[in-house]
């Protein structure tokens, strides 16, 4: 399979996906501003935001499985893994600090600091990878290949 071919079936798979997590977003977002503004970590709040980070991750574990299916060289497989898995824990590990940050008070605006420093670290990492799998498979896209741009029909 060519890399053109890659990337469109990849971008068609995230487009269907994408309804489902924005729809997902609202009581995502109810469930991080409710645990904000309550009083005490209300624990319905809080499971209810965990529920969402679990289909989300189901979300992303279906995605990567849709992607490691496009190549049959193992160390590729373990590299598209590595990198969906850092790309699901930067969106989490930002989440969590914003919500850290928003519930201690704009005091602590140190937690959105060395969030932003793991983030880029992560993004660095995922650069670092994404070059890795060109190397290993180079008909596999590269994650800023897969957009809109990028697709022919």
């Amino acid at each position: 399979m060519t890399k053109q071919e890659r990337i469109n079936l990849i971008y068609k798979a995230n487009v269907k996906t994408a309804v489902f997590q924005s729809l997902l977003a609202f009581p995502m977002v109810f469930c991080l501003f409710g645990s904000i503004e309550s009083a005490s970590w209300n624990g319905w709040y809080v499971a209810g935001a965990i529920g969402c980070l679990s289909v989300l991750g189901g979300i992303f574990f279906k995605a990567n499985q849709v992607e490691t299916k496009l190549t049959e060289q193992g160390d590729a497989k373990t590299i598209i893994a590595r990198r969906n898995g850092f790309v699901f824990a930067m969106f989490v590990l930002f989440l969590l600090s914003f919500a850290l940050t928003l519930k201690l008070g704009w005091t602590y605006v140190w937690v959105l600091g060395v969030a932003a420093g793991v983030i880029y670290v992560g993004y660095r990492l995922i650069q670092k990878q994404d070059e890795r799998l060109s190397d290993i498979d180079p008909q596999h896209p590269m994650l800023r290949e897969i957009r809109l741009d990028n697709v022919r029909d």
